[in-house]
């Protein structure tokens, strides 16, 4: 496996570490916004590594790979999906004046699942294809 891959499934673990203990947590507490902005800037520093190391292997390979190519469509809209979900996430427990403690629970427990679902999809299908194409390019 790539440095590159383990990198990144590890900062997967992290996050999701992060999203859990904040679900147990109250978001009114000190710790529990420490979280949330702490889960916020590593899904954004992970978000960044992926743009700037992952995808161009993957898109320039895509020029050739029909199959890839239409991987990577999937996933891109895909993701603009779950992006806009996540900033809408963030920016709407940024402020804590209005935050019921229910709905947070609620939200949290889809932001959890959205992750999680897109993580699994991630390293099943994007990685993978990655490691072969690092494989190829040694051979």
């Amino acid at each position: 496996m790539s440095e590159l891959i383990k990198e990144l499934k590890q900062e997967h673990q992290e996050i999701a570490n992060i999203l859990l203990e904040l679900k147990s947590l109250s978001i009114y507490s000190i710790k529990g916004m420490d979280l949330l902005i702490q889960s916020k800037n590593k899904l954004l520093s992970h978000l960044q590594k992926e743009d700037k190391y992952l995808y161009p292997v993957l898109k320039e390979q895509a020029q050739t790979d029909s199959s890839l190519k239409r991987t990577l469509a999937v996933f891109g809209k895909e993701m603009d999906e779950i992006t806009k979900f996540v900033l809408d996430f963030y920016e709407k427990y940024s402020n804590l004046e209005d935050v019921n403690k229910a709905e947070f629970s609620k939200d949290i427990s889809k932001f959890i699942f959205a992750l999680k679902n897109r993580i699994m999809k991630e390293e099943v299908a994007i990685y993978k294809a990655y490691e072969k194409i690092q494989v190829n390019s040694i051979v």
